[in-house]
């Protein structure tokens, strides 16, 4: 007897780092019966983070975070870019985004009237989360709590942005890595379902560590999946109380300055 597929919803942002996920979980045979993808940019950018990060850290704390982005792509934009583009083949991405006949919704929240109705349409069993937005309780109880996500981070530890940068210059390489838990209420705090570490290689950076990080997310989101569909179901870690200080933000020029100093082997 065939086991039955897990109807799956996937709530993603928008580019071909999500596209990759979903081409993931399409070559793994998931039942990604639609998708809806998120996007609250203009020109770009994220106005509405901004603003959010202004008044949590200070205008000066964020201007000195977009100080380091720039002085980073100054630096090492031409080589992240190819490594980038031998991860992200778009050509092999699209072949496979080809098959796909499920439903596509647009939306800039989750939480919407209209994108609650879409997502309440296709009866999902389970949600699969890729994306820098959040995904509210509304969206969660949709499927009783059953949203698996991911963070490019061994959590509990590092959680937030960028986590190889941080692991790195706080002197632990050994927890650069990534993490695929059920989604809850707090910032990647999730009980964790799987988790692994990355070994560094000749040319990484803090960026391409995450991107490494993402597409071993998206396959052990297919695997749990699967294993579902033939009747095991995942064995959680739970995570209990978690610490503020392990949600990390965007580095500063002088953090980032700081980090080079202190070694030279990841860009």
């Amino acid at each position: 007897m065939n086991p039955k597929p897990l109807r799956v919803v996937c709530l993603f942002g928008t580019g071909i780092i999500f596209d990759k996920t979903l081409s993931i979980l399409l070559e793994n045979k998931v039942d990604v019966v639609g998708v809806v993808n998120a996007n609250k940019h203009q020109k770009g950018i994220d106005f509405s983070y901004l603003k959010i990060a202004a008044k949590k850290y200070g205008y000066w704390t964020v201007f000195l975070q977009i100080i380091g982005r720039i002085y980073y792509k100054f630096l090492h934009q031409k080589k992240d870019r190819e490594i980038f583009n031998q991860i992200y083949n778009e050509e092999e991405i699209q072949s496979v985004l080809q098959t796909y006949k499920g439903e596509i919704h647009q939306t800039e929240e989750y939480s919407s009237p209209e994108t609650i109705r879409f997502i309440q349409s296709l009866q999902p069993d389970l949600l699969v989360v890729h994306t820098g937005y959040w995904v509210g309780k509304k969206v969660r109880k949709l499927v009783n709590d059953r949203v698996i996500g991911g963070h490019p981070g061994i959590t509990p530890d590092y959680r937030g942005v960028h986590s190889p940068f941080w692991a790195i210059y706080n002197d632990e390489r050994e927890k650069v890595g990534y993490t695929v838990f059920w989604l809850d209420s707090g910032v990647d705090t999730g009980d964790i379902l799987h988790q692994s570490t990355i070994p560094i290689q000749k040319g990484d950076s803090y960026f391409t560590l995450s991107w490494k990080g993402m597409i071993g997310i998206a396959k052990n989101q297919a695997r749990i999946i699967k294993e579902m569909e033939n009747g095991i179901e995942p064995e959680a870690r739970k995570v209990g109380n978690v610490d503020e200080s392990t949600n990390y933000n965007h580095p500063t020029i002088f953090q980032y300055l700081k980090y080079r100093k202190k070694q030279k082997e990841v860009r």
